[in-house]
């Protein structure tokens, strides 16, 4: 319970540092607290899309899940690590997988389960009990599931950060 907290802590205090980064910082790129993750040259448009806010949606066939403001749905990659966070989504991967980064604004979960991870390039992931976030490139429009049991390692969501582990929808 206490690493929740130190972990939420860390989340509201990073946020906090990000804003004002971000209001404070000149255009040179410089400042080092924005984490949001250059997005591969192949998914421009994925990457863009996993930045902003995350809450919860209902989808008709794996209940309650995690989506982005587009109403993406979001997943967690069963070769991740969780104790301790770490992704395992690089190259090729993250180009199909894009992260969400930490900065990214999240309604309807608990404040305890939010978290990050620092990927090899320094920028910052969010985490949902201790599960780094991506989105699917393949998920293009709100309430897609294209993503779900793909491999058999991509899970959704659910807002308590549970991975859905129900076949593809």
């Amino acid at each position: 319970m206490k690493n929740h907290s130190r972990v939420a802590s860390a989340a509201a205090i990073m946020l906090a540092v990000a804003a004002l980064a971000t209001a404070c910082s000149s255009d040179d790129g410089s400042a080092t607290t924005t984490p949001s993750a250059p997005a591969p040259a192949s998914s421009d448009a994925a990457g863009a899309a996993a930045a902003g806010k995350v809450s919860t949606s209902s989808s008709p066939t794996l209940g309650t899940v995690i989506v982005n403001e587009a109403g993406r749905t979001l997943y967690a990659f069963a070769q991740d690590t969780t104790n301790p966070p770490k992704s395992n989504c690089y190259a090729d991967c993250a180009a199909k997988w894009p992260a969400v980064p930490a900065t990214t604004d999240v309604k309807g979960i608990d404040p305890g389960l939010l978290g990050s991870v620092t990927r090899k390039d320094g920028t910052k992931q969010l985490t949902v009990n201790a599960h780094p976030v991506y989105l699917f490139a393949g998920d293009q429009a709100a309430g897609d599931t294209k993503g779900q049991a793909l491999k058999g390692v991509w899970h959704a969501l659910t807002p308590q950060g549970t991975e859905i582990k129900t076949p593809k929808a």
